[in-house]
């Protein structure tokens, strides 16, 4: 990949990460009142619900896809170029610690957020629990460690 589009790209993967978290979280807390709200407003707080989640999941889908394009084509972090992909890359630990998280954490409760606005749109008013924000804020701070200090961390000294 041409460190041009690799920037296009790792913006593009940025956009869709910030994009996706904040919906998430607005989805969240829209979740976490609705069954606390008159039922007056449920039916506005549905949709509002769902029209985040829509782009919640539009933003999964540009961040995960972009991330899995310069994981296996660019083959490196900040546009370095060796010869294997991230996923065989040596000294990659980091990487495989973030997509862990991604996948256990993130997606796990993006799963228990978009379960929750499927309920609420067929009036099943069910509380939303408190533990998927524990483990949403615990994975992106995880991630962000990874992804900032990850590399440095796994790399040998000379």
């Amino acid at each position: 990949m041409e460190p041009v589009t690799y920037s296009w790209v790792l913006s593009a993967h940025l956009i869709g990460v910030i994009l996706w978290l904040g919906c998430m979280i607005a989805t969240y807390w829209l979740c976490r009142i609705h069954t606390h709200t008159p039922k007056d407003a449920r039916d506005q707080l549905t949709l509002m619900e769902r029209s985040l989640a829509m782009v919640m999941d539009l933003a999964a889908a540009v961040a995960i896809g972009c991330g899995l394009a310069m994981a296996f084509v660019a083959g490196g972090s900040r546009g370095t170029h060796p010869a294997s992909n991230l996923f065989a890359a040596p000294h990659a630990g980091w990487f495989h610690i973030k997509l862990t998280v991604v996948v256990l954490g993130i997606l796990s409760v993006h799963g228990i957020v978009r379960a929750r606005v499927a309920r609420y749109s067929r009036g099943d008013m069910k509380p939303m629990p408190s533990w998927p924000w524990t483990v949403l804020l615990l994975s992106i701070m995880i991630v962000i460690i990874m992804v900032e200090r990850g590399p440095d961390i796994f790399t040998p000294a000379p």
